[in-house]
Formats: structure tokens, C-alpha cells, sequence
């Protein structure tokens, strides 16, 4: 049997699965994602299912504490692991390696996500990123600056792929059980992750200013581990069926995706580049260290609160390429007027910085959520049936741009600012920004004259190889809706 996409007419197909939910029998309660006929027949609408609304929850909770993890170091493991004897760039190499690690980790969770079930991967990540957070706690009783830098690599390193392995897991959960609005769903999970970097900082250095070099990874590890058992409890139980792992080389083989994975990559380098660069900068313009911390604040608070806004256009709209191609050219001139470049000749004040980031933040939330959104789109578009599979995949994949973009950011900045000065540093990156939106661009117009065409929007395709098993993975079968021919 042939796949019904868009307007083909597939009336004479007796077997077609529908796209939402069908009718039950007569004795049992309906429901079709958010539309529920109780006993008497009498309609309640509801936009979203019970099971729906609790998994959203907990990964909202578990997002909000694995992205802690990565932040919450900033403000005094530096001074600590330079009183041990680490050198500035072997603490470096410490931060990057939890980036390393998510890059490698992320396909491979989304390549084995339905097979060991997302509810599984997404506890066990989250279980092992906050043993790790304790057992970092402990380092500084390490004896000497051997062993001292010998386990932070260790540590760093099984934290890296366990939040890979929780990002990826809580990223495919949410875009398969949310499909019709998956830009929406991801930008709020976006928005946790935002704020987390935000307040990280601020958190670990009033922990640490209270009780030291253990309580901020004690609170951190705890917190963590409290969100697995709440999850555990609360996520739906999984079910077992025959569920198929998805292909990366299939996903990696739409040109499309490609495109999409770039500009995350892109997207993110930028927004990592700011953190070795841009204090050093606000502190030549005479910022003091409040104004400086405040910042970065509004450029995290701005990113996330804007990852909502975008995530709901981009469903609603579903022109994510168009949004993405608008993104890079916003985010190019952000960072032209950050320098300030020397190609605006326009003097260097105190007001650019607290005028420019918040654009910034936005466009780089724009650029995320809309580049995220493409890759379904496209690869719906291939042919690629968005099954648990396909969606673990895409998550794997969007991971890992995130923590490439995130590791590649902070040498890159920091190199370019050595060798060119912060001005003529950030003149470069927002050359790359263009040079992603002029190549975006160029790829539309390849696509349309020599590839498949115009694009059609986004329509839900018929997943002739599911099964009602692989949604209980996520829903458990008593209270999901049924998925039947």
C-alpha cells in the first residue's frame, strides 16, 4: 500500500491508517489527542491528553537540571582547579570535554532510542548526570594535581554523554507525542535550557560562597537524582513492540537536513563564542561586575522567553526556512554592532552592548528553534516517516550540532581575539552569519530548480510501519489514544 501524502486521494485505500486517532468500541471511551467522548457520548474538549501534559512536565524538570550541570562550574571551578595546579588550558580542555562527549554520545542514543525504549534512556542519562554531579563534589579532596585532573576529565566526560543521552531522549519524547506542534513544545523545553545557563552561574557561586567547593555539585547531584525518581513516577510506563531504530546515513543523506544541522552548528558557535569574549570587552567599556553579570542575564532570559515566541510562528507559519535565512542575517549584524565592526565606523559606547544582545539572543533562538523544526519538515519531505525511529534520530543529530557548536564557540572566540582583537574578532563571526544565510539561500534555490521542487507545508504522514506499542513507549496503553488500521 502506497503512503497518502498532502491531497492525494486515498478514499479507495480500505486499510489507511488515519493520522490522528480512530473510533473505539462502542463501550470504550474515545479520544483523539485532545478531543474526549466520555460514557453519556457528551463531548470534552481537551487540548492536550493527562498522559501528555505529565510527560511535558518531567522533562521541563530534568532539562532544567541537566543543563545546570554544564553551567553551574563557571563562576569558581577555574579559581579552584588553578589553586590545585591545572593551568588555564588543561581547565579549558575540562569544560570542552562534556561538549566532546554530548557530540559523540548524541547520535548513538538516537540511533539506539527505540529500541531500549526513550523512558529509558531518558532516566538512565538523567540518573548518570547526577551521580557525576556528586561525584565532581568530591574531587576537591583528590590528593594531588595527577589525580585532581585525571578524574575531572573522567567525571566531565561520563556527565557529557549522560546529558547527551537525557537531551536526546527528552528532545524525541517531546516531538513525537507533540507532532503538530513540535516548534512549540521544543522552544519551551529550549526556554529551560536557557534559563539554566543563566542562572547557573549565579547559583553555583552563591552555593559555593556558602558552603564551599562541594555544596554547589551536592545540590546540583541531588537535585537531579530527585527528578529521576520523580520522573519515574511520573513519565508513563513504556511498552514493548517493534519498534525500529532510525538511520542516521538515511537522515544525513537529505541534503536539506545538512543545511539545517549547519546553521544550528553556526548558531551556536555564536552564541558560546560570547562567553571568553564579551565580559573582557564590557570590562574595557567600564561595566562594573553587576552590570556585567546582568548582561548575560538578559541574554539568557531573552533567549529563552523568545524560543517560546519562535517556536509558536514556526508552527503556525511552518516557513522555517524563511525564518532561518532571516535569523542569520539578524544575528550578522548583531555581532557587527557588538564589536563595534570597524567597517561601521561607529564609536564604541556602553549603551550598544545593552541594546544589541537581547536582538541577539532572539535571533540565535530563532535560528535554533526554526533550523530544529526544518530537519522534520524536510525529512518528512524525503519520504522519511516521523516514527520514534526518525525522531530519535533527528534528536540525536540536533544534540549533537548544539555541543559541537557549544565546544567549537569558546576556542574559536577566543582565538580570533587574540589574533584580530574583540572588533575586528566579532566582524568575522558575523561574516559567517552571512555567509550561512547567503548559502541557505543559494540551497533554496538549488532545491527548487534542480532538487524536489517547491516545498509543500508540513503534513503528518501515515506511519504504515507503527504500531500501537511504539506509542506506549511514551503513553501507557490504558489512557493513550489507539493508532489502528
Amino acid at each position: 500500500m502506497e503512503d497518502c501524502y498532502g491531497d492525494v486521494n486515498c478514499g479507495n485505500q480500505s486499510h489507511e491508517r488515519t493520522i490522528m486517532a480512530t473510533s473505539m468500541d462502542t463501550e470504550s471511551h474515545h479520544c483523539d489527542m485532545g478531543v474526549v467522548f466520555g460514557q453519556d457520548g457528551v463531548q470534552q474538549t481537551s487540548k492536550f491528553t493527562y498522559h501528555q501534559k505529565i510527560t511535558f512536565v518531567s522533562v521541563l524538570l530534568a532539562t532544567f537540571a541537566i543543563r545546570l550541570s554544564f553551567s553551574i562550574i563557571a563562576v569558581f571551578f577555574p579559581s579552584e582547579a588553578k589553586a590545585k595546579g591545572m593551568s588555564h588550558t588543561v581547565t579549558g580542555l575540562v569544560f570542552s570535554t562534556f561538549s566532546t562527549a554530548a557530540v559523540i554520545g548524541a547520535p548513538i542514543w538516537g540511533k539506539i532510542l527505540p529500541l531500549v525504549g526513550a523512558r529509558f534512556v531518558f532516566l538512565a542519562g538523567a540518573f548518570v548526570t547526577g551521580s557525576c554531579d556528586i561525584l565532581f563534589g568530591l574531587m576537591v579532596d583528590m590528593p594531588t594535581e595527577a589525580t585532581f585532573t585525571a578524574f575531572c576529565f573522567v567525571i566531565r566526560i561520563m556527565e557529557g554523554l549522560g546529558s547527551s543521552a537525557c537531551i536526546t531522549a527528552s528532545s524525541a519524547i517531546l516531538a513525537y507525542i507533540f507532532p503538530d506542534d513540535i516548534g512549540t513544545a521544543m522552544s519551551i523545553n529550549e526556554m529551560m535550557s536557557g534559563l539554566s545557563f543563566a542562572i547557573g552561574p549565579a547559583i553555583g557561586g552563591l552555593l559555593f560562597e556558602v558552603g564551599g567547593f562541594k555544596l554547589p555539585f551536592f545540590v546540583l547531584g541531588g537535585f537531579t537524582l530527585l527528578s529521576v525518581a520523580v520522573n519515574y513516577m511520573l513519565m508513563p510506563q513504556q511498552g514493548t513492540g517493534d519498534e525500529r531504530s532510525g538511520s542516521v546515513v538515511q537522515m544525513l543523506s537529505v541534503p536539506a537536513v545538512l543545511v539545517a544541522l549547519f546553521a544550528m552548528i553556526v548558531c551556536f558557535i555564536g552564541m558560546s563564542c560570547l562567553d571568553p569574549t564579551l565580559s573582557l570587552h564590557l570590562e574595557k567599556l567600564h561595566f562594573t561586575t553587576l552590570e556585567n553579570s546582568f548582561v548575560f542575564v538578559t541574554l539568557g532570559v531573552t533567549y529563552s522567553v523568545t524560543s517560546v515566541v519562535w517556536g509558536r510562528v514556526a508552527d503556525k507559519l511552518k516557513t522555517t526556512r524563511f525564518m532561518t535565512v532571516i535569523a542569520t542575517f539578524g544575528a550578522g549584524v548583531c555581532f557587527l554592532l557588538l564589536g563595534p565592526s570597524p567597517l561601521l565606523k561607529i564609536p564604541s559606547s556602553k549603551l550598544i552592548p545593552w541594546l544589541v544582545t537581547p536582538f541577539c539572543a532572539s535571533f540565535l533562538s530563532l535560528i535554533a528553534v526554526s533550523a530544529l523544526l526544518d530537519m522534520f519538515i524536510s525529512a518528512e519531505w524525503n519520504g522519511i516517516a516521523i516514527d520514534l525511529g526518525a525522531t530519535g534520530v533527528i534528536s540525536g543529530l540536533w544534540s549533537s550540532a548544539l555541543s559541537l557548536g557549544s565546544m567549537i564557540g569558546p576556542l574559536l572566540g577566543g582565538f580570533l581575539t587574540d589574533l584580530l582583537g574583540f572588533a575586528y574578532a566579532f566582524t568575522a563571526i558575523a561574516g559567517g552569519y552571512i555567509v550561512t544565510m547567503i548559502a541557505i539561500c543559494l540551497f533554496g534555490v538549488w532545491e527548487y530548480r534542480c532538487g524536489k521542487g517547491r516545498r509543500k507545508k508540513k503534513q503528518r504522514l501515515v506511519l504504515e510501519t507503527g504500531t500501537q506499542d511504539e506509542r506506549a513507549l511514551l503513553m501507557s496503553s490504558n489512557q493513550s489514544c489507539a493508532w489502528r488500521e
